[in-house]
């Protein structure tokens, strides 16, 4: 994964990168990861999930949600997240709660603003989720 090093203004820096923080198989026949993504100017963090599913004897991304923190509680969440990884309760939530909601998208039909919605809080619940 490329880091790149910007400068806003000079003498003062931030650095974009990804780190996988989870990598989990829910059931069999489907895996998915969790990414933590920081951009700069201005600086945020986006979580980014992916559902693989096996095709033949290959797993394939047939679902990526990006998220990104409406909330202050949530941009720390997922910051903190890229520090620690993630939690107990977070990855059961992830597993219990955020994967179906988007293996039900992996159909390959657009989704609507309601399954939208629904992975995004869902999302939104387990990153704020602590031991």
């Amino acid at each position: 994964m490329p880091t790149t090093v910007s400068a806003a203004t000079p003498g003062e820096t931030c650095t974009e990168f990804r780190i996988k923080v989870m990598i989990f198989s829910p059931e069999a026949g489907f895996k998915f990861d969790v990414t933590v993504q920081r951009k700069c100017f201005p600086t945020k963090f986006l979580l980014i999930f992916n559902l693989f599913k096996k095709i033949d004897k290959d797993f394939v991304q047939v679902v990526g949600v990006e998220f990104e923190a409406e909330k202050k509680e949530e941009q720390k969440a997922i910051e903190e997240l890229s520090k620690s990884g993630v939690n107990t309760l977070q990855s059961r939530a992830f597993r219990q709660k955020v994967f179906p909601p988007v293996k039900a998208l992996a159909d390959g039909d657009e989704p609507t603003p309601a399954e939208q919605q629904k992975v995004h809080n869902e999302i939104g619940k387990a990153i704020l989720l602590k031991v």
